[in-house]
């Protein structure tokens, strides 16, 4: 049963989606702030709980897409996961610093690498702190994502307790940010091979008839040109992070995604095997499926994706 709703798109942008409607969700918590010691008016969270139970509740902890550069917490790029209060989790979307436009043409760079990373680990760790509180399980975190968020949910987990990517100053420093799932939804792998496949692409159609100039936003987001920076570029990929300590993976990727190569999944999930043996990782290249297929979203693969959000949580 989905609960979540969208009202008709905002058109003023391309990179605007519609809202999510989740007026049938009874139980929730809306913009809670996550570092309340050193306060951001982008580091807000939304906590859904499911209609009836006390919980703990295991937690999908999820994280909006948008190039980097855009998108928001309420928006409805996220509704596959929210729709996860029906099968009995708690869902929590988080929003985080972007690398948004200014009004001079040029990208806010406090939302670069890595400090929309730092937010994301700042949210787990509150999350964990405040477990009961808000019903959670701290012991059953997921984190999910798609596009850009598909990066932040694999980067998030496979750094946890890495010291170069963290940052105390945001709040609860001894927390543990660790999460047991990850579900990733074609997002944003090798910041190189990225890089190249958005900087060789075609010009993007938008809804009107018009063309936009592709945009190379992972080079947006590091603040360099990946290309050109390969050694800070791979620093900043899941792929130089995976450890045998991963907890377990689900990738889906369209293989004819024109965003996000579906060769950044393919790699991720090759390496999470080598590392971490094939069980680790589940990967569903889903033919003629573009970027943010309606597919992702229907009603069978979000059951396979809450089925092995139940096996992965136990």
């Amino acid at each position: 049963m989905k609960l979540v709703k969208a009202p008709l798109p905002n058109p003023d942008t391309p990179f605007e989606m519609p809202l999510m409607d989740t007026s049938a969700i009874k139980r929730k918590w809306i913009d809670v702030a996550y570092t309340p010691d050193n306060p951001h008016p982008a580091r807000k969270l939304d906590i859904y709980l499911p209609n009836s139970g006390d919980g703990p509740f295991p937690v999908i902890i999820c994280i909006h897409g948008g190039a980097f550069t855009g998108g928001s917490k309420d928006d409805f790029q996220v509704s596959g996961f929210v729709d996860g209060v029906a099968e009995g989790f708690a869902v929590v979307s988080v929003e985080q610093r972007l690398c948004h436009m200014l009004p001079d043409g040029a990208y806010a760079a406090d939302g670069q690498f890595p400090h929309s990373l730092f937010d994301f680990k700042a949210a787990i760790r509150f999350l964990r702190v405040n477990a009961e509180r808000y019903r959670l399980d701290p012991n059953r975190f997921a984190t999910a994502g798609d596009s850009a968020g598909g990066y932040h949910a694999i980067m998030a987990a496979a750094t946890a307790a890495a010291p170069a990517m963290y940052d105390g100053a945001l709040g609860y420093p001894s927390a543990d940010d660790s999460v047991q799932a990850v579900v990733d939804w074609f997002g944003c792998g090798d910041l190189i091979i990225e890089s190249e496949f958005n900087a060789s692409a075609p010009p993007m159609a938008l809804p009107d008839g018009s063309v936009m100039p592709r945009i190379v936003f992972e080079d947006v987001f590091l603040g360099l040109k990946c290309v050109e920076h390969q050694n800070l570029a791979r620093f900043a990929s899941p792929e130089i992070w995976i450890t045998d300590k991963l907890p377990p993976v689900l990738l889906q990727h369209g293989a004819a995604d024109e965003i996000v190569t579906v060769e950044c999944s393919r790699r991720l999930a090759k390496k999470i095997a080598d590392v971490c043996g094939p069980e680790r990782v589940t990967f569903d290249e889903f033919p003629g499926w573009a970027h943010g297929d309606p597919g992702f979203y229907s009603d069978e693969n979000l059951a396979r994706v809450f089925n092995w959000l139940k096996a992965a949580l136990k």
